[in-house]
């Protein structure tokens, strides 16, 4: 597996910040060897808040560093949640970049049907971890009957959700991080995906109350870099 020093690190992520294709494309050749390998190396490569280059370019819409990873990404990289929960597509959807959010979503549906076994193993570990938050948040007072019916509906509910449609820390989905800044066009697009994967059959549940959101999240709306 290709490994990057810390300076590439650095000049990758600041390269996805600042959408210098170029300059990202420099990195890749001096990791030498197969474009796809290097770019996979660069996919995996975070920041201390497990921030990657993909979050970055998604955060700020620069649409062609973002084509340019997910040409050559696996499924993992592409759902990868940093410290506070928050995938690429959260951080687009917040930001309002509704072409960035439809090929991150367009590009993760091709690679569920493409790498099935590796989407199990991704849907059962979101799965763990829904239910780890959802056990959290139990109402006080709860009769016995109504916590399980509670945990059937909310576990019939995480099988039927799309694959892209993860939870983060606050529980909020990509398209209720739009929802809480009024990006009606992201709102609109992802509950068009939601539509199609379940044909229609299945409603988005409420969005859940905006809770404060932690300073590293705060500054993702004022990533642009000029």
């Amino acid at each position: 597996m290709t490994k990057l020093t810390e300076e590439q690190r650095d000049d990758v992520l600041y390269a996805a910040r600042a959408g210098d294709l170029e300059a990202l494309n420099e990195t890749i050749k001096e990791l030498g060897g197969d474009r796809t390998h290097s770019i996979r190396a660069i996919l995996e490569t975070t920041n201390d808040q497990g921030n990657t280059p993909l979050h970055f370019a998604a955060a700020n819409g620069h649409t062609d560093v973002v084509q340019a990873l997910l040409a050559e990404g696996t499924l993992k990289p592409l759902l990868s949640q940093n410290a506070a929960g928050n995938t690429p597509l959260h951080w687009a959807a917040f930001n309002g970049h509704v072409d960035v959010a439809a090929a991150l979503v367009d590009r993760i549906e091709a690679l569920e049907t493409a790498e099935p076994e590796q989407a199990k193993e991704l849907r059962a570990a979101e799965d763990q971890r829904e239910k780890t938050r959802h056990e959290k948040t139990k109402t006080e007072g709860e009769s016995e009957a109504d916590v399980k019916a509670e945990r059937e509906r909310h576990e019939e509910q995480q099988r039927e959700r799309a694959i892209w449609d993860i939870r983060n820390d606050a529980g909020r989905g990509p398209m209720s991080e739009a929802q809480m800044v009024d990006r009606e066009d992201v709102v609109q697009m992802l509950l068009g995906r939601l539509a199609q994967h379940d044909k229609g059959s299945v409603t988005e549940p409420p969005a859940e109350a905006a809770a404060p959101v932690d300073e590293v999240e705060t500054k993702t709306a004022q990533l642009d870099i000029q």
